[in-house]
């Protein structure tokens, strides 16, 4: 995530000195808000048209897999499925990245949705999505964590 600046307003508990610099500050927190939201869907964006980079970048490795899958079904035992799910931050049901964010979390259910709606006509299969609750809480506070390390106040 990119580093955000947000500006300095003033404090509301301690009141403010006319109605127009309270309209202009809770217009400049709306740019602000809108600013941090904005840099996340980028990191989003990003995710999305990078989704399963090593399935093109060992291709090889992996068709030869998916191939042999017909005749050999562990298919998750084998090399180039604990490198791709060992790599692809959104993997996160067989291995937690290091400082798991709601952005892997969102990743990983969009993939097995569109995973389970265009792949089986059983449609999707929920227990893919389970997440232990532990796990969706270390992912909450790291991303409190990305943001807050990356908003920057911008001092008047």
């Amino acid at each position: 995530m990119n580093k955000v600046k947000v500006h300095q307003t003033s404090n509301l508990e301690e009141g403010y000195e006319s109605r127009i610099k309270l309209y202009e500050d809770v217009l400049q927190h709306q740019r602000d808000v809108y600013n941090v939201l904005l840099e996340l869907s980028y990191n989003l964006r990003e995710n999305g048209s990078n989704h399963d980079w090593s399935k093109i970048y060992y291709f090889n490795d992996f068709a030869e897999d998916v191939l042999e899958r017909q005749t050999n079904n562990d298919f998750k035992n084998r090399r180039w499925y604990k490198l791709h799910t060992s790599l692809e931050r959104h993997h996160i049901n067989s291995s937690v990245p290091e400082n798991v964010n709601l952005l892997d979390v969102l990743e990983m259910i969009v993939d097995c949705i569109v995973s389970g709606k265009t792949r089986s006509d059983d449609g999707v299969d929920f227990k893919f999505l389970e997440l232990d609750e532990t796990l969706l809480t270390e992912a909450y506070w790291n991303t409190v964590t990305l943001i807050n390390d990356n908003v920057i106040l911008k001092i008047r």
